[in-house]
């Protein structure tokens, strides 16, 4: 575990010195999921926080990095309450801009799944589309956790603040 803080650390020290650079932009904000699938079966919703870097490789082409954390709250499954868990996704990817307002694109990383007092890691993904304001960012996508044959999936809106 003390690794896993480590490398969020890293991740939030990373954008922060790249938010130096001219073309890095930095925003930080709100992340509402609604699991999907299996995970749907066990867990009610997820709130969280995020902070994202997106570094401009040319005017429609962006290089989006982020760390965050969202915790899903657990419910009555077969007879028994499921504890909450968290998710702790470290990612990267590509923002298309057909539209200086309009993005489509993705990101792929690592994720780490705590509760229980245990956490363990796995491929992550993000595919999403969404909205670019002056200072506001807005993303729905699909968040998927895969290890082993099996996905943990949420569906994701994520509500950004430029700084």
């Amino acid at each position: 575990m003390k690794k896993k803080i480590l490398l969020f650390a890293f991740a939030v020290i990373s954008v922060a010195t790249l938010h130096a650079q001219s073309n890095v932009g930095f925003s930080g904000g709100i992340r509402l999921g609604l699991p999907v699938g299996d995970f749907g079966d066990s867990h009610s919703f997820g709130i969280g926080a995020e902070i994202q870097g997106e570094a401009r490789l040319a005017s429609n082409v962006t290089i989006p990095f982020s760390a965050g954390y969202t915790h899903f709250i657990g419910k009555e499954f077969l007879g028994a309450r499921v504890d909450g868990v968290g998710l702790i996704p470290i990612l990267a990817g590509v923002h298309i801009y057909p539209s200086p307002q309009f993005f489509i694109g993705g990101k792929l990383g690592y994720g780490v799944l705590t509760g229980g007092g245990d956490s363990e890691g796995a491929f992550n993904y993000e595919p999403r589309l969404g909205y670019n304001g002056s200072k506001v960012q807005v993303a729905l996508g699909y968040n998927g956790l895969t290890k082993d044959g099996s996905t943990l999936g949420h569906i994701a809106l994520l509500t950004m603040i430029k700084f």
